[in-house]
């Protein structure tokens, strides 16, 4: 028992500041387009002809802050690829109940409760701010969770929640992989000034450069300062080689600016939620050469975004391809595949079942990242089901290329007790 505490501690103390940093779940997107789409990657059909079959999906929907609406056209783009395409789920077509949070934490309860009452034996989220409220109606109910990644202690630690892709080595493993890679000995993490996401960001971000070989220092800036350069130039003084910026554009811009000023020849790296093409106007140079964390590869050269962008065309013509649609689009069809490869029986515990005993898959939107749910794959928490993030480069705009795989367990070691 003693050895896991310290794990999970950190655990906590990470998936609290992740919440704490992204705030509700409105992504930042690409806006890629699909180019031309060559229909013939989505196969031969294949129809599911058997008894229809009810999943949830929750999503934040539309709110009067954001509009994460393409996160449902990307799911339900999903089930109808599956139905025709890959003979359903166990050969039944997937028809999806879809109910909207809007950000809402009494939303989100009934989303979950309507879920319950439904009687659908799995529910599917993409990047749902209010989560925490989800699993504590599901999880009584003994109905698994599907997310795109983790978010939250409850998601990390509630039995029944199952994060396919990593978030946590897209956010706090790119940087420390790009100081390793570069031989960075010294790097600054900035963050916005609430305790949670302090608490964790020193705890997982220490941890990671420490394990690549370089000391971190956290800095620190409040909610709301319009100028964070008094904090660089500070930091600045260690003379680090790499600064890793968590926070939302509004938060991000005036920090990418400042290092700039303050250290010119260091290498940034950011979180995907950092990057806001309108913001780029206000930092010198854009975003050009900031190395970007990120869960989903939008490189439309790949076969992955080449099945995306024909089953938009197909199903949901004029849908983007970006990281709201992508957010509907992975989860679902990688619990599919997930299904389909372990035969699962179709009830809540068997899907449950189902999900811990199939073999490792691939996850969509990733070139070639596996996710399985056996409880082994991540160290830091059992409902994560890989151990791979990505780090991508952005131009001056903040379109993102050059994704490359971060897949190093050494960057998460725990220290020696």
């Amino acid at each position: 028992m003693k050895e896991h505490t310290l794990p999970r501690r950190i655990a906590a103390l990470c998936a609290v500041s992740v919440v704490a940093v992204l705030g509700i779940a409105g992504c930042s997107s690409d806006g890629d387009d699909s180019g031309g789409v060559d229909s013939s990657v989505l196969g031969a059909e294949n129809k599911a002809t058997g008894e229809p079959l009810t999943i949830g999906f929750i999503s934040e929907g539309k709110a009067a802050a954001y509009d994460n609406t393409n996160e449902i056209k990307g799911a339900q783009t999903a089930a109808s690829y599956i139905n025709d395409h890959l003979g359903g789920i166990n050969g039944r077509p997937v028809t999806l109940k879809v109910c909207e949070a809007r950000g809402n934490p009494a939303d989100a309860t009934d989303c979950a409760n309507q879920m319950v009452q439904a009687g659908v034996p799995v529910v599917v989220e993409g990047a749902l701010g209010t989560v925490d409220q989800t699993v504590d109606v599901l999880s009584k109910a003994k109905i698994p969770l599907v997310l795109h990644f983790t978010s939250s202690p409850k998601t990390m630690q509630t039995p029944g929640v199952f994060g396919l892709m990593n978030g946590m080595a897209s956010i706090f493993g790119a940087p420390a992989y790009v100081a390793k890679q570069n031989n960075v000995k010294s790097a600054a993490i900035v963050t916005i000034d609430v305790p949670a996401a302090v608490a964790g960001t020193a705890q997982l971000g220490k941890l990671t450069f420490g394990n690549a070989g370089a000391k971190a220092e956290v800095v620190t800036i409040p909610p709301g300062s319009p100028d964070p350069s008094p904090q660089i130039a500070a930091a600045a003084k260690a003379n680090p080689g790499l600064y890793s910026i968590l926070g939302t554009p509004d938060f991000c811009a005036p920090v990418i600016k400042a290092v700039r000023a303050s250290s010119p020849e260091a290498q940034i790296v950011a979180i995907d939620r950092c990057i806001l093409a309108s913001a780029a106007k206000a930092i010198p140079g854009g975003y050009k050469g900031v190395k970007v964390g990120t869960t989903s590869n939008l490189d439309k050269s790949t076969e992955d975004v080449k099945l995306l962008a024909a089953a938009l065309d197909k199903y949901n013509k004029g849908t983007p391809i970006e990281s709201n649609s992508a957010y509907g689009w992975s989860p679902v069809l990688a619990l599919a595949r997930a299904l389909n490869a372990s035969n699962a029986t179709l009830t809540p515990q068997g899907v449950t079942d189902g999900l811990r005993s199939a073999p490792p898959q691939e996850y969509p939107l990733t070139n070639g990242i596996k996710f399985q749910c056996d409880g082994k794959a991540f160290p830091l928490s059992p409902n994560i089901c890989s151990a791979a993030g990505i780090v991508a480069t952005a131009d001056e705009d903040g379109k993102l290329s050059d994704y490359q795989i971060v897949d190093d367990a050494t960057l998460f070691k725990m220290p020696p007790r």
